[in-house]
């Protein structure tokens, strides 16, 4: 395996091996595509962001939060965006399926809200965080911003869940949300045996695998968990990828 100083870098434009361009066009257009709302499932997953973040807002001030939090998305979508189309235009513009099934999940209450934002926004942020220094140069400019971004937004889903377990009955309302999204969070690393997370990180377009990934977040958030109150799920429970 390479170490981060014989690992070639590339920048827009340069000549690539076409075994690193297709994994590039495969992590910018497809994996991470799922940043760009012009795609139907991201921007349905958005738009219920929008709807119960700003009309179920329990203050002003969590309405101008949840704005934030959506023009920081769209801004990360035109970053991706501009990205997959300088690699790919055609597969830019097709509205390809998101197959991360918690972007198709429902949400329709404010506590499950700030657990999608805590959950699956931290996710992002390592997600992310495997962009700092990547070969591809261009990803490698946009992913310390994208790391910062994702870290405010998983912090403002922990404090509104702070908030809600101030009561009983919001308390038994995080455990549910807790449950239900923690596994989905899980499965968006992938599969621990993928191939291709090994190519990846040969290349120097991820630092770690899946499971290495996962296992972090697992540490990270079982103690932020349980200092809500609330009981810390089997990681094992209704997960759909291991």
């Amino acid at each position: 395996m390479f170490t981060a100083s014989e690992i070639q870098k590339y920048d827009l434009n340069d000549d690539m091996p076409e075994d690193y361009r297709k994994l590039l066009v495969k992590l910018c257009c497809v994996e991470h595509g799922i940043e760009m709302i012009s795609r139907t499932a991201i921007l349905d997953f958005l738009t219920q962001v929008w709807m119960v973040g700003t009309y179920q807002a329990p203050s002003p001030y969590e309405r101008v939060r949840t704005a934030s939090y959506c023009w920081q998305e769209v801004g990360h979508s035109e970053l991706f965006y501009n990205i997959a189309r300088d690699l790919d235009p055609a597969l830019a513009d097709e509205d390809i399926p998101v197959t991360q099934y918690a972007f198709h999940m429902k949400f329709t209450t404010w506590t499950e809200l700030a657990a999608v934002n805590f959950f699956t926004d931290r996710v992002g942020m390592y997600q992310a965080n495997e962009w700092v220094n990547s070969s591809y140069v261009v990803l490698a400019k946009i992913a310390p911003m994208v790391v910062k971004d994702e870290r405010g937004h998983t912090t403002m889903g922990y404090d509104r869940l702070e908030r809600v377990c101030e009561s009983v009955k919001g308390k038994e309302e995080a455990q549910r949300a807790v449950e239900k999204w923690h596994p989905a969070a899980l499965d968006m690393f992938g599969h621990s045996e993928s191939k291709r997370q090994h190519e990846y990180i040969k290349w120097g377009l991820k630092k770690h695998t899946n499971g290495e990934l996962r296992q972090q977040y697992i540490q990270d958030v079982a103690p932020l968990i349980a200092k809500l109150g609330l009981d810390v799920p089997d990681e094992n429970k209704n997960r759909r990828f291991f």
